[in-house]
């Protein structure tokens, strides 16, 4: 797997392939993730020593690095290292990875099916050990069957003690066999009261235009939509204006759009688009706008859900 920019040259011994598995995958997915997510993967993923030898190739290619300290001193540096691969005035070598297991999967195309496999084999040892108890549980009715059986034979004196004994260890049986027998017997409750309540009518909607004699109240919904990857100096209207050609047919009734505070506003914004449609257009609304073809190419959107009262 290999990753490279073409930029103007700056030095003429810069190597044409380097390898490093972190800044090849920084390199190959500056296009399709955002600066924020490339940080936070790499610094989670590799390790100290991987973070440190990518800092020294780039430094080698004469890219001046700051030596970063402090407790978050290597999330600092990676932060560096994604900013001088996404710096256009720089020349960089091809990096390329040879130990495609230190490339993070990010993504439905590049999912790790080691750890699949993982929760697949702890999931079968779960099952394994569930009919290990249900094992146990049978052996334990059995020997509860056994004293009943002999509590109910020829000295019939001492069935009372015999009859105690047994629901001692029947109550201990209930007890062990509470949790699994919990689950059907609360489906069986289910079952039965949707039986006691017969059948259940829909909703009805009114949707005949021929009957106007009253009229409903019309309800609006907004869509908050997350645009970014935007250029530094884009203006709302733009936004506004993208999303007037986005609407195609449907009624939009207002547009706002509110610009965000982006942690590096000089290689980037984001922005909060709110669109207000009828209720009945809702599904539609969202499905139109969190469509990559209504989109400009490149564009990062997402549904946008406000922050709680009190949270940044």
């Amino acid at each position: 797997m290999t990753s490279s920019m073409s930029t103007p040259a700056v030095m003429e011994d810069t190597p044409t392939a380097v390898k490093s598995e972190l800044l090849c995958f920084v390199a190959s997915k500056t296009a399709i993730m955002a600066f924020d997510d490339i940080v936070k993967v790499c610094a989670s993923f590799f390790r100290e020593e991987e973070i440190i030898e990518a800092r020294c190739i780039l430094e080698k290619v004469g890219v001046s690095m700051h030596r970063r300290r402090g407790d978050d001193k290597f999330r600092s540096t990676v932060e560096d290292i994604t900013k001088a691969v996404l710096n256009p005035g720089l020349t960089l070598p091809t990096f390329y990875a040879t130990d495609l297991n230190r490339l993070p999967p990010v993504d439905i195309k590049h999912c790790d099916v080691s750890a699949i496999l993982v929760e697949l084999q702890a999931l079968r040892s779960e099952i394994r050990n569930m009919r290990q108890l249900q094992d146990e549980v049978s052996a334990l009715r059995n020997q509860v069957n056994e004293l009943i059986q002999a509590s109910e034979g020829p000295n019939k004196s001492d069935v009372g003690q015999g009859s105690s004994k047994s629901f001692a260890h029947c109550a201990v049986d209930l007890q062990m066999t509470g949790m699994a027998s919990r689950p059907t017997a609360n489906r069986d409750d289910r079952s039965k009261q949707k039986a006691r309540s017969g059948v259940v009518r829909k909703t009805v909607i009114g949707a005949s235009a021929s009957n106007k004699h009253v009229a409903s109240v019309k309800t609006f919904r907004h869509v908050d939509i997350f645009v970014s990857r935007c250029h530094p100096h884009t203006a709302d209207t733009m936004l506004t204006d993208c999303v007037d050609v986005v609407k195609g047919e449907l009624q939009v009734h207002d547009v706002s759009c509110t610009k965000l505070k982006s942690r590096y506003e000089y290689l980037y914004s984001s922005f909060h688009v709110q669109v207000k449609v009828a209720s009945s257009d809702f599904k539609k609304a969202i499905d139109l706008f969190m469509s990559a073809e209504a989109w400009p190419s490149d564009l990062l959107v997402r549904r946008y859900f406000p922050p709680k009262d009190g949270e940044q």
